[in-house]
């Protein structure tokens, strides 16, 4: 299954919402047709299921931005997991679980009469967004991988959005990384703090800035603030995320037999950190063929390519 995408008519100059909803945080942008974020709020996640839910708290974010910009009718949304194949609600959002199974596009249209709805999975969203907008000479067949609460795949090949058999199609992150973990359990926010805390239960690890702050506290944040002062273990812990990365782009490549990725999300920004252990995973099980001309490098929009990406599901 293909989502074919839209070429863009440059002479349509309208502006357009972008949702990229994710485990730490909900951003909402408004989108200029060429690609430029005009403005952009964000809100924690997790506040918005506050009082009446957060379909209805996100309904009342998107209607006070909605009643500030009254040319805008359009929003595209990204969600961070598993969604229908006529792409209206939601099946599993494994790192927002309480929003599984929900009606969100009758639930949206009901709340917000008058405007037009798109859903997609954040990844795919994110990769459109790079398809369209890169400032990367990129070519007609590449993968996308998102780095932050979790990680997630898009591809597009031939020019197309690959969606899979059932609009599903490169959930790389929930592939089986050994007998009982899926990647994302090496591969994501809540895996780096993991294996920092266990880390610092031993004495070698004492002198370490994360040792501070309560392991109770501990945030993906903290390590990537102890990784700019150089702190050893935080070196390490990117070090260990790159590793499962690497093993995780391997299989990756394998199935799809892509050579050009784009890596984007939050945790893409420290890149340089993760480069070495994963192309040593890279280079130790794949050969020439795959690697003659791999190309791995953070995708230009950085953590902006949801939002942007979104907004072009209605371009």
């Amino acid at each position: 299954m293909y989502f074919t995408v839209i070429i863009l008519n440059e002479l349509q100059v309208n502006k357009f919402i972008g949702v990229d909803i994710g485990g730490t945080n909900t951003k909402i942008g408004i989108v200029s047709r060429d690609g430029e974020l005009l403005e952009k709020v964000k809100y924690p996640t997790a506040d918005l299921f506050h009082g009446e839910g957060y379909i209805k708290n996100f309904s009342i974010l998107l209607k006070d931005l909605l009643e500030a910009n009254p040319e805008i009718k359009k929003i595209g949304i990204g969600v961070p997991g598993l969604i229908t194949k006529d792409r209206r609600s939601l099946l599993r959002l494994a790192n927002i679980p309480s929003l599984s199974g929900a009606n969100i596009l009758d639930q949206l249209e009901s709340l917000l009469p008058g405007y037009d709805f798109a859903l997609e999975n954040d990844a795919n969203a994110a990769c459109l967004g790079e398809f369209y907008f890169s400032e990367h000479n990129l070519p007609s067949t590449f993968l996308m991988v998102t780095l932050g609460t979790g990680i997630g795949g898009a591809a597009i090949i031939d020019g197309k959005l690959f969606l899979g058999g059932n609009g599903n199609g490169v959930e790389i992150g929930h592939m089986l990384a050994d007998e009982n973990s899926v990647y994302e359990d090496y591969i994501s926010k809540r895996a780096m703090v993991s294996y920092v805390k266990k880390k610092l239960e031993k004495e070698k690890y004492k002198s370490s800035l994360l040792n501070e702050i309560k392991p109770d506290d501990l945030t993906a944040k903290d390590i990537e603030n102890a990784l700019k002062e150089k702190d050893g273990l935080a070196r390490k812990a990117y070090a260990h995320f790159g590793k499962w990365l690497g093993k995780n782009l391997v299989s990756s490549m394998r199935v799809l037999d892509i050579n050009t990725i784009l890596l984007g999300g939050g945790v893409s920004k420290t890149f340089k950190y993760m480069e070495g252990s994963m192309m040593n995973e890279i280079n130790s099980y794949l050969g020439d063929y795959y690697t003659k001309e791999l190309v791995v490098k953070k995708a230009s929009l950085k953590n902006e390519a949801g939002i942007i990406g979104a907004a072009s599901l209605n371009f």
